[in-house]
């Protein structure tokens, strides 16, 4: 990557759920930020292709310019808080450009190494899923810690995103490369749905209960979970189908991410 001068914009390729993507950091700052992208977005990174389609998110970072100009999705004087920002636009343009086309859901997934079976742990923020990735994702393969894709014939596109890490005394989340975790790498793939997990984080308490949802309430909770879903052709009747061939949907209820690992082996290998 070229040096650029002030003003000179600087742009990472990435690909974010198979969308080719061009962030354009600019500003004063725009060799550190781009920098700064290169390394949190490492296992995203998409340099082998021109991608002359890719959609452009334009971001500005300059210190001590407070000004907001025009014509940017994104602007900051706080390299930390810019790179905080930019991960949900990344998310948000990906799965916009991918309405339509496949069930994605607001969801961690991980894949078995050996065989590519996947699990999905969905539910809303605060539920554990970048907690439950950062700790199973030693041993299982990374594949999302924030938005799942699922296509027809239920493979999943991978979209091993930075996870994005509260530190102590610090409300901003640092986006860390999933490498620096020691997160395992899932491998080329295919990976293919064998459970799909509803998280549900107790405060207390010890043990991890698992229970089996009817489909229609395992259904409702997912919908609420999924992003674009109506944009599809029977949407329900594709969520039905993704819960049949699962053996349903599971509810797993649970105090510490470490004690997860009895429970999702038994789910990807069909057992209640």
């Amino acid at each position: 990557m070229r040096t650029p001068s002030v003003g000179d914009p600087t742009g990472v390729r990435l690909k974010a759920l198979e969308v080719p993507l061009l962030i354009r950091c600019e500003g004063a700052g725009a060799p550190e930020l781009a920098r700064a992208v290169e390394t949190a977005w490492d296992s995203c990174r998409d340099d082998a292709a021109a991608n002359g389609d890719a959609q452009e998110i334009r971001v500005r970072y300059d210190e001590g310019d407070g000004s907001d100009p025009p014509g940017y999705d994104l602007t900051g004087t706080d390299l930390a808080t810019v790179m905080d920002q930019l991960s949900p636009v990344v998310t948000k343009t990906a799965i916009t450009a991918r309405a339509g086309t496949m069930l994605m859901f607001h969801a961690c997934a991980l894949a078995e190494p050996t065989t590519g079976d996947t699990v999905l742990l969905f539910g809303p923020s605060g539920a554990g899923k970048t907690t439950v990735a950062r700790i199973l994702g030693r041993e299982l393969g990374y594949l999302s810690d924030e938005t799942a894709g699922v296509r027809d014939d239920l493979t999943v596109v991978p979209y091993p995103k930075p996870l994005s890490v509260l530190s102590a005394g610090s409300p901003i989340k640092e986006q860390v490369p999933a490498s620096r975790l020691g997160l395992r790498v899932a491998g080329p793939g295919p990976f293919r749905v064998r459970a799909v997990v509803q998280l549900r984080r107790q405060t207390s308490g010890g043990g991890v209960e698992v229970e089996r949802l009817a489909t229609v309430d395992g259904i409702t909770e997912l919908v609420g979970q999924s992003s674009y879903s109506r944009m599809l052709d029977r949407p329900l009747h594709r969520l039905a189908a993704l819960a049949h061939d699962v053996g349903g949907i599971a509810r797993v209820t649970y105090a510490e991410a470490d004690d997860l690992r009895p429970a999702i082996d038994a789910l990807l290998a069909g057992r209640p």
